[in-house]
């Protein structure tokens, strides 16, 4: 056997081998694929009281509107042009000032499940704070409020 024989390429190892890659590469971008649409966020604060946000794309909106029912504070997140905007910090305090809740919404949808009672919400959004002081939240009752921001459109369009 010479040497040239011995460094010929195996056509149907070859093949395998890019057929083998091909279905690894088709299954990670599934799988990827799978998390960005499920991109629903729940969490508990240390006190025990639940919390979920997303609602990026009409399939996770009716999700976890679906899932909203449980929980009796709804906000909502939005630019004034209408446009529905995530990433936005939410902290809930109570009148004196105690941190009940603290996290950043993954969409423009946010829901908690909180003890009636009196809270200050503050939303931030980019740098910019709005602000509810004194929500109440009746036992066994329902609250939605509306967070919007004055945010140049341009703004909105480079992110």
């Amino acid at each position: 056997m010479n040497v040239m024989s011995k460094l010929q390429p195996n056509i149907g190892f070859a093949v395998t081998l890019l057929a083998a890659t091909f279905a690894c590469l088709f299954a990670l971008s599934y799988s990827v694929s799978a998390q960005q649409s499920e991109g629903i966020v729940k969490g508990t604060t240390a006190e025990g009281y639940q919390f979920m946000s997303g609602g990026v794309g009409s399939a996770e909106r009716d999700a976890i509107m679906e899932e909203a029912k449980s929980y009796n504070l709804a906000l909502t997140f939005a630019a004034r042009s209408g446009q529905y905007l995530s990433d936005v910090g939410v902290l809930v305090t109570d009148p004196q000032g105690k941190e009940v809740l603290n996290t950043t919404s993954a969409g423009p949808l946010f829901y908690a499940e909180l003890p009636g009672g009196s809270y200050n919400i503050t939303a931030s959004y980019d740098g910019r704070s709005e602000e509810i002081k004194g929500l109440q939240i009746p036992n066994g009752g329902h609250v939605s409020r509306l967070f919007h921001w004055n945010v140049p459109v341009d703004e909105l369009t480079q992110r």
